[in-house]
């Protein structure tokens, strides 16, 4: 009985959870909908949808301890927490060189799934930081993520942000990570240039090459437009409507633009040469209406160990 009990909830909260996934892949829900929404009102809404599908599994017996609630989940289109963290994981194996004794930074960790993913897999003399501004999930990874060799760590860096943390003391344009100089093989940036605007964005490149290593790679994704990418945004397959411009960048929503977050390419491989990075384009499948979980990804590998811009 209790084995049909979470089949059945399994079932639901996946068919849920694709209504979801498909949802944020549309333009009238992500790019029209959603950026005309209250800030408050959105994220009340995600609660309230996302809630009644952790009581389902509470109550079937099929939740996980080590597994945040969907409704605290606030990293978009991200639904299967452990699943998707081992994907990441083995994408930075193979496009990043991650190793077992990497030292990995990683930039807007959220509710820690990189981290999860590599509590069993660094040695010993691997290292993993994960930095995010959002209080609530620094404190659910302090408490629910542990690793063998005691080299996994979270930092909050109480950072404003009108649509992430708008009670944030700090300035993002302002802030210096809290590491030395040369200490990490590899910088992780999931879908955070996504929600920052220029000088937030330029300070930390700028720093991301500082606690690099020579050698050292960034992989960071991004919305980058191209000429051809704007001439598209009113077909009927795209996502995004990256209508309102700010100079570089580009927002979907006039009243809180770090909502979604589009950058010209050729101005941001530019900041990554000015910077000491080489930077190589991998295109995600948003620009094909593929959705949000498909952001372009850029990785850059550091040159030199000055960072001056």
């Amino acid at each position: 009985m209790a084995a049909a009990l979470k089949s059945v909830v399994a079932t639901g909260v996946s068919g849920a959870e694709r209504l979801r996934t498909w949802l944020l892949a549309q333009r009238w829900f992500s790019g029209v909908l959603l950026p005309s929404m209250p800030r408050r009102l959105r994220w009340t809404l995600r609660r309230i949808y996302l809630a009644p599908l952790d009581a389902a599994e509470r109550m079937a017996g099929a939740s996980n301890e080590t597994t945040p609630a969907r409704s605290s989940n606030f990293t978009g289109a991200v639904s299967d927490f452990k699943a998707s963290g081992e994907a990441l994981r083995q994408r930075l194996v193979d496009q990043a060189g991650l190793a077992p004794h990497s030292r990995v930074l990683d930039i807007g960790c959220g509710l820690g799934r990189l981290g999860a993913a590599l509590t069993d897999f660094l040695d010993e003399n691997g290292r993993y930081e994960g930095v995010d501004i959002v209080p609530a999930g620094i404190r659910w990874c302090r408490e629910n993520i542990s690793s063998a060799h005691n080299n996994v760590h979270f930092t909050l860096a109480d950072i404003y942000n009108k649509e992430y943390n708008p009670n944030g003391i700090l300035k993002a344009s302002e802030f210096r990570f809290p590491f030395d100089d040369e200490t990490f093989d590899l910088a992780v940036l999931i879908s955070v240039f996504t929600h920052m605007l220029t000088d937030d964005t330029e300070n930390y490149i700028q720093e991301v090459s500082r606690v690099l290593r020579p050698g050292g790679i960034c992989f960071a994704t991004f919305y980058l437009l191209t000429p051809d990418i704007m001439d598209r945004m009113n077909a009927p397959d795209a996502t995004y409507n990256f209508k309102y411009r700010f100079g570089t960048h580009w927002a979907t929503s006039k009243a809180v633009p770090e909502l979604t977050v589009g950058y010209e390419a050729a101005y941001m491989r530019k900041r990554y040469d000015a910077f000491g990075f080489t930077s190589e384009l991998h295109p995600g499948s948003w620009r094909r209406g593929g959705g949000a979980d498909g952001q372009d990804l850029l990785i850059g590998r550091k040159l030199r160990a000055d960072s001056v811009g």
